[in-house]
């Protein structure tokens, strides 16, 4: 049995970006491949087994017992271990380090976000942006916290659900419009075009048999062209139970 942490990005030496699927096991962590036409046979169960945590930046320490919980993706024991957790409660924000603020379009919808300046556009990559934009940047993690508050407001949100990630718009209208009501006058990116696979497609899913050949990879869903599944982190992966087409 192994848990999912995330689908994580990484660029390749053609600059294109590619990814792996990053999992918990007992004994540690391992990765998968999601290279376009690589064989896949998953079932993604709703159980949940806890991922660790971050010791400190780019590290990762596995949970000591593997723990089965409830909900989320951490036990209560690695969650008070991670150097994120405050961050992400909103008890601390105060990180060092030069940040940005910058707005993504995903399907129909515009998202305002923060990240590490250095993180562009791995940050929207990782989200599973269709077009994204810089629009401020070298500010302190308070000073971007505030500028995000900032940009939220008319139809623009913080988080956007992985199920309406999967329409994606062929034209950035949205974002240029929402740009454009905040006079704002920032290049716009393609970010689908900077990775190494074509547009999603697929039905929806959050748990299930996954099975077939890998077609497309968009932020943290993965899709064999009929079946789009979300890698929810926590949730555990097991081998299937069910039998797909392609096993008869």
């Amino acid at each position: 049995m192994k848990s999912i942490i995330k689908v994580q990005w990484k660029q390749n030496s053609e600059g294109n970006w590619k990814a792996n699927l990053f999992l918990a096991t007992e004994k540690g962590f391992e990765k998968r491949g999601l290279e376009p036409g690589r064989k896949l046979s998953y079932e993604i169960s709703n159980e949940r087994r806890c991922t660790g945590y971050a010791p400190s930046p780019g590290e990762r320490a596995k949970c000591p017992e593997f723990r089965q919980i409830e909900k989320g993706s951490q036990c209560p024991e690695c969650r008070g271990k991670d150097i994120y957790s405050g961050y992400v409660r909103g008890e601390q924000n105060d990180l060092d380090g030069e940040f940005s603020v910058y707005m993504v379009q995903i399907s129909g919808k515009i998202k305002v976000g923060v990240t590490r300046k250095e993180k562009i556009p791995k940050r929207w990559i990782e989200q599973g942006a269709d077009y994204a934009t810089q629009i401020h940047s070298e500010l302190t993690s308070n000073q971007a916290l505030e500028k995000e508050d900032e940009l939220t407001k008319d139809k623009v949100t913080q988080r956007i659900r992985k199920e309406k990630k999967t329409s994606p718009l062929k034209k950035p209208d949205k974002l240029r419009k929402t740009l454009n009501k905040r006079n704002l006058d920032t290049e716009i990116v393609d970010v689908q075009n900077l990775t190494v696979y074509p547009g999603i497609e697929g039905e929806f899913n959050r748990g299930g048999l996954l099975e077939g050949e890998i077609q497309s990879v968009k932020g943290q869903i993965v899709s064999n062209g009929r079946v789009a599944m979300a890698m929810t982190s926590g949730k555990t992966l097991k081998q299937p139970k069910q039998k797909g087409l392609n096993s008869f």
